[in-house]
């Protein structure tokens, strides 16, 4: 029996073929960058889909036309996303995560030459502390799984499997917490590791939240960027007398790299277009201008990488200035270390308490750990840094595998089932 280890990332995802043999290859599914498939789908015609880096360069290509995706991960575990429209055809998220997942399995069976249908599937700790939300996320994943082709789909949580792959160089018996620090979600396991050996048992602690990498780029949208896309607009009815404010609602939705392009739902867009007839100043006229070019002409994804960018910088630099620039869109935003340090530390905050639940779980306190493994891009944030720092010690921290732990992992997870 062989199996495809598959990392579906927020952000990037990966995969590895496990032969019958128990040969693990790792499958390079971008030409262009190798073993990384950034988990972007972009599509200019019905049934026309690209993906990853190719995606963003036929966006550009087609000038926004279409429909562009990405950090579709997120939906999975909300119960009122009933999908999007694609070409005036609804598409619910297994769907849309079969429409990935399946070009994956594709271009893995390609490469090896043979029609893999079993799965071994990274998932996050937790989808959501809401038990029935985090099935409903796994059952949605599952079915994605099935319409790509897959006829036997087994779950690994992802901070386990991250565990796993560094047992396969761990020389003696160790406490570790692994930390997976990704785009969508953070990801805490501790557990005993000893050179290539596991079982349930060394699991201590697990926990998990759906905030990371992206909730930290929403935030800069939030205090810094949004107000040029009409955050602050305020409005007044014809014949009313209350001022009215930008809907707290749609706010969120501008502030995810994952639900801005959901802006051009018909009934969002409606209403937009109306409250735009009723402002109140010259500014908020401008402000909203800007809005409806982002939207009509689905630039989240290279505003998002322009606040990504910012948020890199600010981790070199003590003052970073926010450049966007696009038609009529001329945004000049300067950013603070310390403002945005301020800015995301309740967030930061959220993400700490989640890891100190492994502690809470499995009665052991900071102290008795051995090592801290850091993996996933997010990792790099310099506040989580310096939060593990002081929690842990500078001499326990160790990257790991930044972006390749986890798919590694699953890899022997599938091993370790098929012996």
């Amino acid at each position: 029996m062989s199996y495809h280890a598959v990392d579906f990332g927020t952000s990037n995802s990966l995969l590895s073929y496990v032969s019958n043999d128990g040969k693990i290859v790792p499958i390079p599914l971008d030409i262009n960058s190798g073993l990384v498939l950034r988990s972007l789908i972009y599509t200019p015609e019905k049934n026309k889909w690209f993906f990853g880096n190719e995606a963003i360069s036929e966006y550009v290509n087609h000038e926004g036309e279409g429909r562009f995706f990405r950090s579709i991960k997120k939906f999975l575990p909300e119960p009122g996303y009933t999908g999007t429209s694609v070409f005036n055809r609804n598409m619910n998220i297994s769907e849309m995560v079969a429409v990935f997942l399946g070009e994956m399995r594709r271009r893995a069976n390609k490469y090896t030459n043979e029609a893999v249908d079993r799965i071994i599937l990274g998932r996050p700790a937790l989808y959501s502390l809401d038990k029935e939300q985090d099935q409903l996320a796994e059952d949605r994943m599952r079915k994605g799984a099935e319409l790509a082709g897959y006829k036997e789909i087994i779950f690994c949580p992802e901070p386990v499997a991250a565990g796993l792959d560094y047992t396969t160089s761990a020389q003696d018996e160790r406490v570790v917490l692994i930390t997976d620090f990704g785009g969508g979600t953070s990801d805490f396991t501790l557990m005993k590791v000893r050179h290539n050996e596991y079982s349930q048992d060394d699991i201590l602690g697990l926990s998990g939240i759906f905030v990371a990498g992206d909730v930290l780029d929403g935030v800069m949208m939030r205090d810094f960027i949004a107000p040029h896309f009409g955050s602050q607009y305020e409005y007044q009815i014809p014949g009313g007398t209350n001022i009215l404010k930008f809907p707290k609602n749609l706010l969120k939705k501008i502030c995810s790299p994952a639900h801005i392009t959901h802006l051009r739902e018909k009934d969002t867009w409606e209403f937009l277009q109306h409250i735009n007839k009723f402002a109140l100043s010259e500014t908020d006229q401008t402000r909203m201008r800007n809005l409806f070019t982002l939207v009509e002409c689905q630039l989240g994804f290279p505003l998002f990488h322009e606040i990504e960018k910012t948020k890199i910088g600010l981790g070199k630099s003590p003052m970073v200035d926010f450049h966007y620039n696009h038609l009529d869109i001329n945004i000049t935003q300067p950013v603070s270390q310390a403002g945005y340090r301020e800015s995301v530390t309740l967030t930061v905050n959220e993400v700490m308490d989640t890891m100190m639940e492994v502690f809470a779980q499995s009665g052991l306190t900071p102290d008795k750990v051995d090592q801290v493994i850091m993996t996933g891009g997010t990792s790099q944030f310099p506040l989580i840094q310096e939060r593990l720092k002081s929690t842990f010690g500078p001499e326990k921290l160790k990257e790991h595998n930044i972006y390749q732990s986890v798919v590694n992992g699953l890899a022997q997870y599938a091993i370790r089932i098929k012996s």
